[in-house]
């Protein structure tokens, strides 16, 4: 998805309980390599390939990968292929799409099954299409 490397945080624990049974752990968390503006300037050709997928990175990044860009390598700008922006721009248009159903459902004084719920949940993942959902929720609603 995007060139990072792993660094495991230390566990965490609350101020004055000396850790003892109230530790919070992290996951590992993934931080993206973010290239200084002179960088992006100068590679500028090869970051676009990076980005659309078209070549491999030389450091070592996965194919179709958004680069971040920043100064002083801080992330300012997120550059991405149209695909990635499309799919995202999708994504949270399935998710507006899912919270409005759920929220229209509320406000009549319901609450969805867990049927519909799994339904709600395929749309929101996109692992089904709107259509497809409202035709299984028909059907389970008709047996």
């Amino acid at each position: 998805m995007f060139p990072a490397t792993v660094r495991p945080l230390a566990p965490l624990t609350r101020p004055g309980t000396h850790g003892a049974y109230t530790s919070v752990y992290t996951l590992p968390v993934a931080v993206p390599e973010v290239l200084s503006v002179r960088e992006f300037r100068t590679g500028l050709a090869s970051v676009l390939a990076q980005v659309t997928g078209k070549v491999s990175s030389e450091r070592g990044s996965e194919q179709g990968s958004a680069v971040f860009v920043g100064a002083h390598r801080r992330p300012e700008v997120v550059v991405m292929s149209v695909e990635q922006y499309e799919a995202l721009v999708r994504a949270a248009a399935r998710r507006v799409a899912v919270a409005e159903a759920l929220a229209s459902v509320r406000a009549e004084g319901r609450e969805p099954t867990l049927d519909g719920l799994e339904v709600l949940e395929g749309i929101a993942s996109g692992r089904m299409e709107q259509d497809e959902g409202i035709a299984a929720l028909r059907a389970r609603h008709q047996q």
